[in-house]
């Protein structure tokens, strides 16, 4: 894992997007399926805390290559997704830490598929010009 990869990791990411909620969740809609690392996938699972219309929490699952199912129940990490007006939505990924509720023994010890997921969504939002980055991030390695 590169030092940059840990940095996300451990801080988390937080941006606000010039779309609605609505529509920030289609865009997550659209752009997850094309999202893989070490031929795995992603998908995104609705948690059940937040409010509709105004809060998501998302699990972030690694899914099998061959069965698109998740490979645990236990997430890698999480999304958040919150109204701030009608036209702009905040996206949280959240710092990854041991006492973070997320089960780091498991599956994805290292973060190495929520450390891809990170740098995916980070590049799908700068492509689309819905985040702004002084430079182009690395493909994740």
């Amino acid at each position: 894992m590169t030092g940059f990869t840990a940095f996300l990791l451990e801080q988390g990411i937080e941006t606000e997007l010039p779309i609605g909620l609505n529509e920030t969740l289609g865009l997550l809609n659209e752009i997850l399926p094309t999202f893989s690392h070490n031929r795995h996938g992603y998908l995104l699972a609705a948690v059940s805390r937040g409010q509709l219309g105004s809060r998501w929490e998302l699990a972030v699952k690694v899914t099998d290559p061959a069965t698109g199912e998740p490979i645990s129940d236990q997430a890698v990490g999480y999304v958040h997704v919150s109204k701030v007006a009608p036209d702009a939505t905040e996206l949280v990924i959240p710092p990854r830490t041991p006492d973070g509720g997320i089960d780091l023994g498991h599956f994805d010890s290292e973060g190495e598929y929520f450390g891809a997921f990170i740098f995916l969504m980070i590049n799908a939002l700068v492509e689309r010009r819905l985040m702004e980055l002084p430079g182009a991030m690395p493909r994740f390695s």
